[in-house]
């Protein structure tokens, strides 16, 4: 792309983008890595506790579809600030909250303001960056799931240990989230007067896309994967603390610890992507590999789930962890921006994460259900499930798919 930046601001930008989701991630996520200490202290039912989750995750993804037909209009260095200052407020809010009726729509005003944040940053950077940019921008914007997980599971864990109060983590979430809010506004800019400069007038041309029977087969297929994809990702986020404490008699600091594993080793799976997309340029059929070998360490863990081992427990839903977020990351980052040229990358993103986060409302409440009136084996079963249809439909669109070019 001629209107792109220069290397060195190019870096920049990817550094603003990644800070910027990264600390939203710990802003949204502070919630679930507080949740051992939540349903401790309030004496609420998982379930119960479950709907804050499920309240965001509605908000979050019903804000993605919307705004990821609309941010082509935004002026992201406003859109993002304000996203920001706007969860920087709520999470000071929710150091005030003592029930959970209170929380859930305080965090559902959260979900609707850092609905706003992802596909603004994808629009960013595709309208930005070259060609030669983009693998870049994919490896480093996919760590931000990990980041922001671990920075929030770690100061929980670390807040528990210290047996301080689960609102610090809120306060915490609440300055880095305002911080990382006026650092973008003056990044952008300094980033937007540059363009100026350069008088840059050239728009992006956008091919039409052609509706053929297989492209809505496959694209609907990434929609299944999608919904899939934030039903196992988040919810072994959100319910791992607690099966660990309840399954293997874990402390409520020590399951939080051992949970920051998982954020840590999806970060090979982000490595995964990058090496696979070169040789196999399929969406689906890539995702297919990933959810075969889900379905495989799925049915282990409830193989082996008596054996009350929790190094081995760790090592498998490390490795879905790890799949998952490979997943995620071909659905959310390397479709809209390697499809930039065929349909708007800030709507691609919106709509298949909005997806994605259609799964992550059914498990924080469904999963936390299931937890409470039929047992965790269960959980497991049901993880298993969704995990085999997934690999079903996208190891049959990857085969469609290829007959159709022979």
């Amino acid at each position: 792309m001629t209107n792109s930046l220069s290397n060195k601001k190019s870096d920049f930008l990817i550094f603003l983008c990644w800070a910027a989701y990264t600390f939203a991630y710990v802003a949204r996520l502070n919630y679930n890595a507080s949740m051992v200490e939540i349903l401790s202290q309030l004496g609420t039912t998982k379930e119960a506790a479950g709907t804050v989750s499920s309240f965001f995750f509605f908000a979050y993804g019903a804000g993605q579809l919307v705004n990821g037909i609309l941010c082509k209009k935004y002026n992201t260095k406003y859109s993002v600030a304000i996203a920001l200052t706007a969860s920087c407020i709520i999470n000071f809010g929710m150091t005030f909250c003592r029930g959970i009726d209170t929380m859930k729509y305080l965090w559902l005003l959260n979900g609707a303001f850092q609905s706003v944040l992802w596909s603004s940053l994808i629009k960013t950077l595709s309208e930005n960056l070259a060609d030669s940019k983009l693998s870049g921008a994919v490896m480093v914007m996919s760590t931000t799931v990990a980041s922001g997980t671990f920075i929030a599971y770690g100061l929980a864990a670390l807040f528990s240990y210290l047996h301080l109060s689960w609102t610090l983590i809120f306060y915490v979430a609440s300055a880095l989230a305002g911080a990382v809010g006026v650092l973008w506004f003056v990044g952008m800019s300094t980033l937007q007067k540059e363009k100026k400069r350069a008088e840059i007038t050239e728009k992006k041309t956008v091919n039409k896309l052609s509706l053929t029977p297989a492209f809505i087969v496959g694209i609907s297929v990434i929609l299944i994967s999608a919904v899939t994809n934030g039903f196992i990702k988040d919810g072994i986020t959100t319910w791992v603390p607690s099966i660990l404490k309840e399954e293997f008699g874990v402390s409520s600091s020590l399951s939080i610890i051992v949970t920051l594993l998982l954020p840590v080793l999806s970060v090979f799976g982000t490595s995964l992507v990058n090496l696979l997309h070169k040789k196999i340029k399929d969406e689906n059929a890539l995702n297919g590999i990933f959810y075969f070998v889900a379905v495989i360490l799925a049915g282990m863990i409830i193989l082996t789930l008596n054996l009350k081992s929790v190094p081995l427990t760790l090592v498998l839903f490390g490795g879905i962890a790890c799949l998952m977020s490979a997943v995620n990351n071909v659905i959310t980052s390397v479709v809209p921006l390697y499809s930039r040229e065929k349909i708007d990358s800030g709507l691609s993103a919106g709509v298949l994460n909005t997806f994605c986060y259609v799964g992550s409302t059914l498990a924080a409440s469904m999963l936390g259900r299931i937890a409470d009136t039929r047992g965790w084996n269960d959980v497991f079963r049901c993880i298993l499930l969704f995990t085999a249809v997934s690999f079903t439909v996208c190891s049959m669109a990857a085969v469609m798919k290829k007959k159709q070019k022979n």
